[in-house]
């Protein structure tokens, strides 16, 4: 199942957080990771999206987050036991780390806890659309606390990562063997193939139909053979949503541009490229069954 999705800010996690929360979203306070990377969470009930980034003038540097691509760069599977999953990818023979163990300090109800992680990586290069991986939440009661799942924005999940690629069928059976289970079938709008988990699906389209679903707000693939294109969020109110991406675009039209005429499975859906942190977000409103 998901576990979360990263968007990286580099050095600029200030007005990352500023530009999220004035989307609406509820951000849990900075961490600070042992490793040396700093982040916020946008949590929903049992997966999150992640800013995470890299505190300016700091000696210690977390190089996979410096040598990642600015804006939607990390997706993150949910896994028991990171040692087992790490047996299982080298036994596929796909190039993953040894598990590596974590922490970040967290305050609880006044009293700070230690937040602890184990997670084992792909290689870079192994997918080359980001950085992916699985983690193990070793105390999850300090992450998954339904007071931080209220946001102002109604976003209710993470329902979709749109993955650009010049063969859709084919990248989608590498991410197949890397989640260890699933089943490529045609997307519902006949554009591209998913991979669906809980609650959450994995779309995977070429070029011309990620230009075509987007427009001018698509992003480019730079140097990558593939690339996160875009996360999709469900919202319980979409119109609400919508008034406040408008006055967010008028207010500065060159760091947030409003596309509202799209649409996710045949209903409205409203897409937003934040261009100073490279990621393009489309919100719909919520998805009946959604989670069957």
């Amino acid at each position: 199942m998901l576990d979360h999705v990263v968007v990286n800010a580099m050095f600029d996690i200030d007005a990352a957080a500023a530009c999220f929360a004035e989307l609406g979203f509820m951000l849990t306070p900075r961490g600070y990771h042992s490793l040396g990377s700093i982040n916020h969470l946008m949590m929903f009930d049992d997966h999150y999206l992640e800013l995470v980034g890299l505190p300016a003038g700091s000696t210690r540097v977390r190089r996979e987050i410096l040598e990642s691509r600015l804006g939607i760069d990390g997706l993150v599977f949910r896994t028991d036991d990171a040692r087992s999953t790490y047996a299982r990818l080298s036994a596929a023979r796909i190039n993953a780390t040894e598990p590596q163990s974590f922490s970040r300090p967290v305050e609880i109800d006044g009293v700070e806890q230690l937040v602890r992680f184990a997670t084992t990586r792909l290689e870079p290069g192994e997918l080359s659309a980001g950085r992916v991986y699985f983690c193990e939440h070793l105390t999850p009661q300090w992450v998954f606390r339904d007071a931080w799942t209220k946001h102002p924005n109604g976003a209710t999940r993470l329902a979709e990562l749109v993955v650009v690629s010049a063969d859709p069928h084919a990248e989608a059976q590498r991410y197949v063997s890397t989640a260890g289970e699933g089943r490529v079938v045609p997307a519902a709008s006949g554009a591209g193939v998913r991979l669906s988990f809980q609650g959450f699906e994995l779309r995977f389209v070429d070029d011309a139909g990620y230009r075509a679903r987007y427009g001018p707000l698509a992003r480019h693939a730079a140097d990558r053979a593939s690339y996160f294109g875009a996360l999709v969020i469900e919202t319980a109110d979409l119109p609400a949503l919508g008034a406040r991406l408008a006055s967010m675009a008028r207010s500065d039209p060159a760091a947030v541009k409003v596309d509202d005429t799209t649409t996710y499975r045949h209903a409205p859906a409203i897409a937003v490229l934040l261009a100073p942190f490279n990621t393009l977000i489309e919100f719909i409103g919520t998805v009946e069954h959604a989670h069957c």
